[in-house]
């Protein structure tokens, strides 16, 4: 399993802002700073400011700011806010009934590991990234 470049961007844009997180950010700041093409970081910035994780502001001094304080931004949101639905396979999407359901095999191992991932990005937030990326600086 792999974390999507969309995904990898959209944390690594929001755990910069999340530096200063009261400070207002331009597109152009955060794509130099963080390394991330332009034109993909505007379709990243719009889903984010679509699920409310942060806001837009036009004008002279617009930009990007969070919406909320870093610690209450966790990456279960970041998650569903780039990629949707968390699910492993789709045969775990609940629109989906897969006729080897009820004998399947495989699905109590992916529907744990689905839950442990849940439970992960439920419970680390922007701050626990910044906190990590301090400690490993010191």
């Amino acid at each position: 399993m792999q974390v999507s470049k969309t995904l990898d961007y959209a944390v690594r844009s929001l755990t910069y802002m999340s530096k200063r997180p009261v400070e207002r950010f331009s597109m152009k700041e955060i794509s130099e700073k963080q390394h991330i093409p332009l034109n993909y970081l505007a379709k990243i910035m719009r889903k984010l400011v679509n699920r409310g994780i942060i806001r837009s502001m036009v004008g002279p001094d617009g930009g990007y700011a969070l919406r909320k304080s870093p610690g209450e931004i966790n990456l279960k949101d970041v998650y569903e806010a780039i990629e949707g639905e968390l699910k492993m396979i789709d045969c775990m999407d609940k629109d989906t009934i897969c006729s080897l359901y009820e004998n399947c095999p495989q699905l109590p191992v992916w529907d744990k590991l689905q839950v442990s991932m849940i439970k992960i990005l439920e419970s680390t937030t922007l701050e626990d990234m910044l906190n990590r990326e301090k400690s490993n600086v010191a």
